[in-house]
């Protein structure tokens, strides 16, 4: 046995103490047995770079007394704690049966699982709280499983212990503990109240339900932090569509950024959570999962029937640490359908190689102390909305610029040469844009100098679109001329690349390409009016996205759509510097100015974004000033 070992078991000289089972940011478990009651038993020590704290010390012997007096089936029991030399020890019940977690990765959990395992959750948070206890850190791996596979609440009150009111980070960032399940409140050092561990528990359900965390978790804690502080969670449904829609705006209701507008406590969380499956899976579906819920009969009651489940909550415990006002009970879903299906048997996994961000463990028996600061210190308010909106005006700018420069030139030039033809009274070939009223034929003259023909055809084009006539030569004194009627006067204006070509016999003897505007007014045409139009829908469609964002709604979509509206803003700029300017455009233009916009449109998304967590950093800041206040 190794010498830190040695202390322990000479700190429980009634126990034999064994080999480790588990570790994690809170301390280390071993094996043990009380020797003269033969009782396998769980010993968990706090790391040693906390317990050399004595505010730490202080902490663990006040809530251990406490845990120590939680009597709850669904509550692992406490038999002995001891603070000597150094070490803080806890002793309780051995749990063999493994953690929610590791049965998630390993077996799954159908919905009727993931839905008896929060209801258990639920029954021993309803004691707990009953007793002004908040646990503070609930997510799978401290849900545990007897050999008799009753599902067991573990580590209450650790994470006080170590923080006290406060979650904790070290000085380098690295929070302690597994961020993926902290309350909002938490991470900005709020009061915590019963919501804090319900909104636990609707994460750990959501991540049940659909393999997925409400956030993405890339690995990065502080990131994750984040998310939770400031951003609104992705809908269950998006992530779930097969969980029924009752199940999941319950699940929906215990996610919800402000604690207010959670349930206001496990019991009233528990019976709107029975009631949805119940309208759902139909009465039994609890008894036919196999899972027991012991010690709240409320809840049972609200599986097996309709008359339990117009079961209401009775009256909510007194507050515990900082409790939030009630809120009104959430409504019991709609009754299911006789045809309603059963519940699913699919079991869900979480994805291949998932992985959630954790800070540092420190629970290695010697390590050695280490500067802990609340995470209100770490998490600072979002960053300012004003560089990623300078960043759109000026990317934007970039876009018209680029529209009025015409990246590229429009093609001209031809085989013809100067004098050989007139169009409208002017020369293309003198680099002049030739003026074309399409209201009127257009008349074309050839000079004895052109190739002989006998037909000549004249078009506009425009971003490979073409409008196409022609008519035949006729003699005239020293020339040959022609009227050729383009017609479409209500659908083009603007500028336009034109080409004429001279033909003999049905074989082209001479073209040339030149710039062509139309005299008659652009906007009096479908061309010129649609760049106006577009830019109004555009205008209205990213106010409405930035109206989202920057009233903290979150939405999958409003980024994304506005960096695609940006891109249609980039290309409609060139349409709006066409009809304008009479400017023809180019290809390269358009993509150019299609990309500027592009990335005017996500920084503008970044902006509202930002400005929509500050809105919510703000609120939650106002209501935990009114909290501190009361």
């Amino acid at each position: 046995m190794s010498p830190e070992l040695d202390e322990v078991a000479a700190a429980l000289p009634n126990y034999e103490v064994g080999g480790e089972l588990g570790r994690g940011g809170w301390g280390v478990v071993l094996a043990g047995r009380h020797r003269q009651l033969d009782r396998q038993v769980a010993i968990k020590q706090l790391p040693r770079a906390f317990a050399a704290d004595e505010t730490v010390r202080r902490r663990f012997l006040v809530e251990a007394k406490l845990m120590a007096s939680l009597d709850h089936p669904h509550i692992v029991p406490v038999y002995d704690f001891v603070e000597q030399d150094g070490l803080c020890l806890l002793v309780m019940e051995l749990l063999p049966g493994g953690t929610v977690w590791s049965r998630f990765t390993s077996d799954g959990f159908t919905p009727t699982a993931a839905a008896a395992t929060g209801l258990a959750c639920l029954a021993g948070l309803q004691a707990a709280h009953a007793k002004h206890f908040l646990h503070r850190d609930i997510k799978p791996e401290n849900l545990m499983f007897s050999a008799g596979g009753v599902l067991k609440v573990t580590d209450f009150g650790i994470a006080k212990m170590v923080g006290g009111e406060d979650a904790v980070a070290t000085r380098a960032g690295e929070v302690i503990g597994t961020p993926a399940y902290i309350a909002p409140e938490q991470a900005r050092g709020g009061a915590l109240s019963p919501a804090t561990d319900i909104y636990a528990l609707a994460t750990m359900l959501y991540e049940l339900l659909s393999g997925v965390l409400p956030f993405a978790d890339d690995g990065d804690a502080m990131a994750l932090l984040f998310k939770h502080a400031f951003e609104a969670p992705v809908p269950l449904a998006d992530q779930a569509p097969q969980t029924p829609a009752a199940v999941a705006a319950v699940v929906m209701s215990g996610l919800a950024t402000d604690p207010a507008e959670r349930p206001s406590s496990a019991e009233e969380f528990g019976l709107a959570l029975a009631r949805a499956c119940t309208a759902s899976w139909g009465p039994g579906w609890l008894t036919a999962e196999g899972m027991p819920v012991m010690g709240a009969a409320n809840f049972v009651a609200a599986t097996e029937s309709s008359t339990g489940m117009a079961t209401r909550p009775s009256t909510p415990p007194g507050p515990a640490t900082g409790v939030a006002g009630a809120v009104d009970d959430i409504p019991p879903p709609p009754p299911a359908p006789p045809s309603s299906p059963a519940a699913p048997a699919s079991a869900v996994h979480p994805p291949v190689g998932a992985r959630r961000a954790t800070g540092p463990v420190l629970a290695d028996l010697g390590e050695p102390a280490v500067d802990l600061v609340p995470l209100k210190d770490v998490v600072v308010p979002p960053p300012s909305a004003r560089w990623p909106f300078l960043a759109a005006a000026a990317l934007f700018i970039g876009a018209v610029v680029f529209a009025l420069a015409g990246l590229g030139s429009a093609p001209q030039g031809g085989t013809l040469r100067a004098g050989m033809v007139a169009v409208g009274g002017i020369d293309p070939t003198s680099g002049h844009v030739v003026p074309v009223d399409l209201t009127n034929p257009v008349p074309i003259a050839t000079s004895p100098t052109a190739p002989q023909a006998d037909h000549v055809r004249l078009a506009l084009s425009l971003l490979g679109r073409r409008v196409t006539s022609g008519a035949a030569l006729m003699p005239a004194t020293g020339a040959r001329t022609a009227t050729v009627n383009l017609g479409g006067h209500f659908l083009l204006g603007g500028a336009f690349t034109g080409t004429i070509s001279l033909l003999h016999q049905g074989r082209t003897v001479g073209t040339y390409d030149f710039g062509v505007r139309t005299t008659q007014s652009a906007f009096a045409s479908v061309s010129g009016a649609a760049p106006f139009l577009l830019f109004l829908f555009l205008l209205a469609y990213a106010e409405s996205f930035l109206r989202s964002l920057r009233r903290g709604k979150r939405s999958v979509t409003a980024v994304p759509g506005l960096t695609v509206i940006g891109a249609l803003f980039g290309a409609d700029v060139v349409g709006l510097v066409w009809v304008l300017a009479k400017h023809r455009p180019t290809l390269a233009a358009l993509v150019a100015c299609a990309v500027l916009g592009a990335a005017a449109g996500l920084a503008a998304g970044l902006g509202g974004a930002r400005i929509g967590r500050q809105r919510r950093y703000k609120r939650a800041q106002r209501r935990e000033r009114r909290l501190g206040a009361a």
